[in-house]
Parts: structure tokens; sequence; C-alpha cells
């Protein structure tokens, strides 16, 4: 295979410091169509979070520095239900941290959630 190629002048034999040989590519070769492949770039990371209203919640929480969910719920017309289970996955994801430990404190982003909005 070696030497057709070397026949086609795509590849050239030359001598190496050592007397050994040593191949290099020709421009005939660097220009041959089937070495051009196409190298395929990896995807762009997927954002934490796709959805309008998770992004409106964040956006909720960044604009106020810290919110109760109560707050966010009035404030974005979010039934309770879907409030606290949308605050769950937010903190699962590691976007939103409860500042205090009682009971109704209010969330504010984590650094995690801050990256969010500086991409």
């Amino acid at each position: 295979m070696l030497e057709g190629l070397i026949t086609s002048r795509f590849v050239e034999a030359l001598e190496g410091f050592k007397g050994d040989r040593l191949y290099r590519i020709t421009a005939a070769g660097l220009k041959h169509p089937q070495r051009g492949q196409v190298s395929r770039q990896a995807q762009a990371p997927r954002p934490p979070v796709e959805s309008d209203r998770v992004r409106k919640v964040l956006e909720t929480i960044l604009n106020s520095g810290a919110l109760r969910i109560r707050d966010v719920m009035d404030e974005l017309s979010i039934p309770r239900e879907s409030i606290n289970a949308l605050m769950q996955y937010l903190k699962r994801k590691h976007l939103v941290i409860k500042i205090g430990q009682e009971f109704n404190a209010p969330y504010s982003l984590t650094n995690e959630g801050l990256q969010f909005w500086r991409k």
C-alpha cells in the first residue's frame, strides 16, 4: 500500500539521520480529497435548564438577590405545588440554595446558578 502511495506521488521516501527510511506526505497528498476528513466537533453542552419557566424563576431570584418561595410564587403566578417541585429541582441541580435554616428562609443563586447567567 505504501509503495502505491509513493508511485502516486502522495508520499515520498527519505533517508533519516541514522540511515533509516522516513516517509513524508507531499503537496499532492495534502490536497487529496480523501485526506481532508471533516473533523466533527462535539456539540456544546446543554444548559443546566431549558425551560422558560425555570429561567424566569432563576432570573427573579437573581434580580432580587434572595427570595422566599412564597415571593417567587406570587410574583410569577406559579401554583404552590409547582413552585415547591421546581425549587426542589433547582436545589438538586445546585442552582439555588436556601439561606438560613428557617422553614421559610429565602433562596439565592449558587455559584453554578450565577454562572448560568454569565454564559
